[in-house]
């Protein structure tokens, strides 16, 4: 179930006229990209969001945005000097990452502000388009935007501003002010969120310190000790009911997948107070009501107290079992019949006191029970061997239908696991589809992943070299489409590839007809 694209045109489509035209009293600092510059005045300070992790600073005033943005340089051969890297491969161009907001365009070709500025030792550079907003059906609004880019050693950074407002004379020269107000400081090590082998204590200072660069925002700790909050909503109920349902979909999701004896993974949970505050961090869409980014590995969900609670809360165990995969599993990447279908089948967990009990009926707009059952009454739904085999893209384009097959097989698997199928549609067979699954796609992953670990080890002792833990470090976003494809294909010979597929979804449509209600 996320772009912060889409935030800039939601932002922009409401805007008013431009009134702060002075700079913040305080510089905001970045010290893992190692700047600091002076944002503007009366701007609420948000917390970097973006899935793709460009996203190091974010400021909005309701109507208008400054976002810093920062894109590793590509194979980076040696320390630039005086502000220049020195980097082969393709560089991300500012350009390329504003097309991506939804509904937001280019109108000129060329910036109609394009100038070079020695800033503190960087050869900085100005530029200034006017985009414009889609709305609909409704005339296209214009929209301004200025970006100051900056070519560090590790990366390029790059200061937008966005407004409605056209840059009158003044409100130009505070934008310039802010820019010019650039500043390279020491670099300090990211710390980043990775909970796979931080103990607690260490993940809980963590996110206190995250926390206290956004104002609002705070810190808590869990019982368990498997959670850290990070949140700025005000409701204590609601946090406190959230934290109960985490801990207990952790119970659940630990008895059907029973980690290791060392598996300490912590989990960084971000509760946002409403929609919109989600959205100002996210990005995502109206029709998204949480996530979870295998790039940041945090958990990401707001208090939908305005519509029904009851589906945060349901988003709330299928995020949980993403996160909980992503440790468990290594960072394996499965299918999205397994990944979205197991995600909503725990989606469906009821909690009574400190009892959990899976359902098949889900809140309202997330409910995948009537829309099977229509599906498979009328024929529509997807041959199962081409549904099991999707590609990402290809599953993902067929929407809410796709999240209801996955559901339904992971559902019926599931019940047979436990024995509460009737061999008209069970057969034992069956209940080693997900274990197997499950274990050839880890050890698929963990095998490569090594592989690639040796391969760098080799090409560093070949240059005389030792690679620190950083450069050792590997993830699936490395990993070549080829290998993955080999990977999964093992998988589905190793489960699905052991019963007879037509069989079983003749079995699988007679269930959802006639058992699953």
């Amino acid at each position: 179930m996320r772009t912060a694209l889409a935030l800039i045109a939601a932002v922009l489509l409401f805007a008013a006229p431009v009134e702060a035209q002075k700079l913040a009293r305080k510089d905001t600092e970045v010290p893992t990209e190692g700047f600091k510059f002076r944002s503007l005045a009366g701007y609420d300070a948000v917390p970097p969001g973006g899935r793709d992790g460009a996203e190091v600073a974010k400021f909005v005033d309701g109507e208008n945005t400054v976002i810093a943005y920062a894109f590793a340089t590509p194979e980076v051969e040696e320390e630039g000097e005086e502000g220049r890297s020195r980097a082969g491969g393709r560089r991300t161009k500012i350009e390329t990452r504003l097309r991506r907001y939804s509904g937001f365009r280019r109108v000129e070709d060329s910036p109609t502000v394009d100038e070079e500025h020695d800033i503190d030792g960087f050869d900085a550079r100005q530029r200034r388009w006017e985009w414009e907003v889609a709305g609909g059906r409704k005339k296209p609004t214009p929209a301004f935007v200025e970006v100051w880019s900056f070519p560090m050693a590790h990366a390029d950074v790059h200061l937008v501003y966005f407004s409605l407002e056209e840059f009158n004379p003044k409100w130009g020269r505070t934008i310039g002010k802010s820019g010019k107000s650039f500043e390279e400081i020491e670099r300090a090590a990211d710390d980043g969120v990775d909970g796979s082998s931080r103990t607690y204590e260490d993940q809980l200072k963590f996110a206190e310190k995250e926390a206290a660069r956004t104002p609002g925002w705070r810190a808590i700790g869990t019982p368990s000790k498997r959670f850290v909050i990070l949140t700025n909503a005000e409701k204590q109920a609601f946090i406190k009911e959230v934290i109960k349902r985490l801990e207990i979909s952790r119970d659940v999701f630990e008895e059907d997948f029973p980690p290791p004896a060392d598996f300490k993974a912590v989990s960084v949970v971000r509760i946002c107070k409403d929609r919109q505050e989600f959205q100002r961090f996210s990005g995502a869409g109206g029709g998204v009501a949480g996530y979870f980014s295998p790039r940041s590995v945090e958990l990401v969900l707001y208090d939908d107290v305005q519509t029904d609670r009851n589906a945060t809360y349901a988003v709330v165990s299928h995020e949980a079992f993403h996160q909980y995969c992503h440790f468990l599993f290594g960072q394996s990447e499965a299918h999205r019949w397994f990944d979205e279908g197991q995600g909503d089948y725990y989606g469906g967990i009821k909690i009574t006191g400190k009892k959990a009990k899976i359902t098949p009926k889900m809140p309202a707009g997330l409910n995948r029970l009537s829309i099977i059952r229509e599906m498979v009454r009328t024929k529509k739904y997807v041959p199962l061997e081409k549904h099991l085999n999707y590609s990402h893209r290809e599953w993902q384009r067929h929407g809410v239908p796709s999240y209801a097959q996955s559901w339904s097989i992971v559902y019926m698997l599931r019940q047979g696991m436990e024995g509460k199928l009737r061999s008209k549609v069970w057969r034992k067979e069956y209940a080693n589809i997900i274990p197997a699954y499950v274990a050839t796609l880890n050890q698929g992953f963990r095998d490569l992943y090594d592989q690639m670990r040796e391969e760098r080890r080799a090409q560093a002792e070949e240059e005389g070299r030792e690679l620190s833990e950083e450069e050792l470090a590997v993830n699936r976003f490395m990993v070549d489409p080829r290998a993955k494809k080999k990977i999964w294909d093992a998988a589905m010979e190793a489960s699905w590839g052991q019963i007879d597929l037509d069989e079983f979804e003749e079995r699988w449509t007679l269930y959802v007809s006639k058992t699953l209600k």
